[in-house]
Parts: structure tokens; C-alpha cells; sequence
């Protein structure tokens, strides 16, 4: 884990009580997404016109994200105290549907935090800051359309589970036989239940569609906004909150992961309490002074697109 300054902004007291898990706050939050993706897929099912699985598309992508910021929970082993309840249902509710592996991604992440903003960072794309709004808007349309497709599977890679389908026993043997058959479990299960209920069609257009389209596009913009264009280290600098306005939150950043700088600093702390940790840390003068904090993903000059054409501009002036 990155050495987070647990004494530094914030004592141990208040650090134990806001790293508490409190497992009915996680279920409520994992039924929650399912529970809007269900709504949205059956909506677009009754009405039963083309145009209205364009919404349901859009919705159901977006609580496929909060799957994924769930699973990162998971990953941190935020979510249940019990590690193999917290990795179990991290896995068969959160990452397994998403076609990812939970310690896979552990391994992954946790490399991130060690290593932020460096060459051995994972997670570094280190020729972001020199794409312009015309690059921006490319790479957008082309998560959204499908185009990036092929980028985007190569980008997962180290967590993915297709490997596995495909018979790669690296994957297998990294991720345990265990969870290895648990996976193909899943999926076995899950073609049956397709196969049974005619499903096939549907599970294609209201799940593959949106994980390959606008769920590609989401995870770049949220990737985008927090670490690109900031400081090259792994302090206080090095990580970006977005304090969006609520539609942002909605599409961009749900279960408060638009707190990235409360996490970066304590990764123990669960997702419901980064609210009320940024608050606790933007007390300090110090935070308040070196953090990238901007007001929207998008628009304005205190989004987070603008504060990075700035820190384009600074660079290709030096």
C-alpha cells in the first residue's frame, strides 16, 4: 500500500472510526446499481423501441462503473471485514460480471498507489498531457462508438478475465484455482440462464453495448481526472478531487469516488466516509495550498479538462 500520512492531517482516533466498515452501507450500495440497471433494462425491454435502449444504454453504463468503484472497494478490502465474504462478493456481484478478477486488480491497483505518477506506475499514461481538446474530443468519440474497442480490452489485460476463457494458464494460475473455477462457474451458469430464458440478445445489447461504448469513455474520463496533469509525485500534489455538480457525480464518479485525494491519502477509509474525510483534511492549510481540487469533469475553467490544457501550456512553454 502507498505510505499514506496516517498522523499527518488527521489523528488515529478519527482515522479507526472513518476506516470502520459497515457492511449493510456496502450491500445497500451493491443492490442499489443492480437495482437501477434491472429497472433501466426492463424499461427499454417493455417499451420495446430501438431509441429507448439508447437511455437505458447510458444508465446502465454508468451503474456498471459503480460496479467497478465497488470492486475497488473490494480490492482495498473496504467493504466487508470477513476477507473472504469482502472478496467473494467483490467478485461473483462486482467484478466477474464486469469480466475482471478482484485480486487481479488488487495486485494491479495497489502497484498504482505504490508507485503514483512514476514509471511503474500502471496506471501512468504518460502522453496524455500532450493531447489537445481535439485529441480529447477524438478519444471520447471513439470510446463511445466503439472505435477505441481494441485499446481499451489491452488496457484491462493485467485484470481481465478473458485470458482465462481463452485457456491462459498465466492468468489462471496469478488469480488461484479456486477463483479460477468459481469464474467459470459463473459463466457457465450465466450462458445457461441466457440460453433458457432466450436472453442472449438482450444480455448483448443492455450489457456488452454499454460496457464496450459508454462505459469505456467514463473509465478514461475518471482516469483522466485524477492524476493527469498533476503533480509528478505521490503526495498531496499528485492526485485530483473533482467536486462536481450532481448530473457529473451521476454519470462520472459515483460512490464518491470523485474524492480521489481523501483515498489516495487513506486507501483504508470506505467509500462512504471520503466525503466527510476531504472535508476533515481540507482543514489543513497545507491540503488546502497543494491540492488539485476542480469544480467540474468538462466545463469551466476550473474543470478538470481545463486545468490540464494549462499544465499542457506549461510544459511546451519549458
Amino acid at each position: 500500500m502507498s505510505p499514506a500520512p496516517s498522523t499527518r492531517f488527521i489523528d488515529k482516533d478519527e482515522l479507526r472510526a472513518l476506516s470502520r466498515r459497515r457492511p449493510l452501507r456496502a450491500a445497500l450500495a451493491i443492490v442499489r446499481q443492480w437495482a437501477v440497471m434491472i429497472a433501466a433494462g426492463a424499461g427499454a425491454v417493455w417499451w420495446g423501441h430501438w431509441y429507448g435502449y439508447l437511455p437505458a444504454i447510458v444508465v446502465i453504463a454508468t451503474r456498471q462503473h459503480a460496479l467497478a468503484v465497488l470492486m475497488h472497494d473490494g480490492a482495498h478490502r473496504s467493504l466487508f471485514a470477513n476477507r473472504k465474504v469482502n472478496d467473494l462478493v467483490s467478485d461473483l456481484l462486482l467484478a466477474f460480471p464486469l469480466f475482471v478478477s478482484t485480486s487481479l486488480y488488487r495486485r494491479h491497483h495497489l502497484d498504482h498507489h505504490r508507485y503514483l505518477n512514476t514509471e511503474r506506475d500502471p496506471d501512468l499514461d504518460a502522453k496524455a498531457l500532450t493531447h489537445t481538446s481535439k485529441d480529447w474530443v477524438r478519444l471520447f468519440a471513439g470510446d463511445v462508438t466503439g472505435v477505441n474497442l481494441l485499446k481499451t480490452v489491452d488496457t484491462l489485460d493485467q485484470f481481465s478475465l478473458l485470458p482465462v476463457l481463452r485457456g491462459d494458464r498465466t492468468v489462471a494460475r496469478a488469480m488461484g484455482r479456486g477463483r479460477r473455477n468459481l469464474f467459470l462457474a459463473y459463466i457457465v451458469v450465466l450462458a445457461a440462464v441466457l440460453t433458457l430464458t432466450g436472453g442472449w440478445l438482450v444480455y448483448l445489447l443492455l450489457w456488452i453495448v454499454p460496457s464496450l461504448t459508454a462505459l469505456s469513455m467514463i473509465l478514461r474520463l475518471r482516469a483522466v481526472a485524477e492524476h493527469v496533469g498533476c503533480d509528478p509525485d505521490g503526495g498531496i500534489g499528485g492526485t485530483r478531487t473533482v467536486l462536481a455538480h450532481p448530473l457529473e457525480r451521476l454519470l462520472f464518479s459515483p460512490c464518491a469516488i470523485n474524492y480521489h485525494l481523501a483515498h489516495h491519502l487513506y486507501p483504508t477509509v470506505p467509500f462512504y466516509n471520503l466525503g466527510l474525510l476531504h472535508r476533515r483534511i481540507m482543514q489543513n492549510q497545507e491540503v488546502r495550498i497543494r491540492a488539485h481540487v476542480s469544480r467540474s469533469y468538462l466545463f469551466g475553467r476550473a474543470s478538470v479538462l481545463s486545468h490540464i490544457a494549462r499544465a499542457r501550456q506549461k510544459r511546451v512553454a519549458v
